[in-house]
């Protein structure tokens, strides 16, 4: 059976099988409560949305085999090329996460040390993987903060915060014997201004979003 479940389980992420495109995901991003929040973030009711897919985390109390991995600390964001805000990431909760799940930790006030990650940028690409003992984690002795939220709760965040996903670090040996299959399950999303486009015109832009859509795929944010 899990051999036969979309995306990759070592993360939790699904980002294949078109879920990028499901009417799952659109359900999610056509939420105007959603769009309401980045109008107000970014000043304007002329927004593009992300194609973004989702991130589930199976009841590995249930088959250990199901846990997903700790740390894989990251920014979403080129630091040399976009040293500024240009991108606010958001996950829509469908449940509850706290420490008998696992869920989002984030690292205060990193974005404001963004320059620090220059060495570790690679041309032209938005994801930067951290080392543990990078400066910016303080050689590893940075804490970070668990993000609990529950379920029909929107997370937001900056791009350029160091964040990171964390299995669950209290069991509960009560799941062991439930058969329940999901212990958490977010649905990304991203909105930014329309002007953000460029070296193209926005029709032009539209228009391979349009072919994108028509043919499932999914993107990051």
């Amino acid at each position: 059976m899990a051999n036969r479940r979309p995306g990759n389980t070592l993360f939790g992420i699904i980002n294949d099988c078109g879920i990028g495109q499901s009417d799952f995901m659109w359900n999610i991003r056509s939420n105007r409560n959603i769009k309401r929040v980045y109008s107000h973030i970014w000043n304007t009711n002329e927004l593009l949305v992300s194609f973004d897919g989702c991130r589930i985390f199976r009841n590995w109390y249930y088959e250990p085999k199901w846990k997903t991995t700790m740390g894989w600390y990251r920014v979403d964001q080129n630091p040399i090329l976009k040293p500024n805000r240009c991108c606010i990431q958001a996950f829509i909760s469908l449940t509850d996460n706290n420490e008998i799940t696992g869920g989002l930790i984030v690292f205060s006030h990193t974005h404001l040390r963004f320059n620090e990650l220059n060495n570790l940028a690679r041309r032209s690409k938005d994801f930067v993987a951290i080392p543990s003992m990078h400066s910016i984690l303080d050689r590893g002795n940075a804490i970070g903060k668990f993000i609990h939220c529950q379920s029909g709760d929107l997370v937001v965040w900056d791009s350029r915060l160091v964040h990171c996903n964390s299995c669950a670090f209290i069991s509960d040996e009560s799941l062991k014997n439930q058969s329940i299959d999901f212990l958490r399950i977010v649905a990304y999303v991203s909105m930014s201004p329309a002007t953000f486009v460029c070296n193209q015109t926005l029709d032009q832009f539209r228009k391979k979003r349009k072919l994108l859509a028509q043919n499932n795929c999914t993107l990051t944010h």
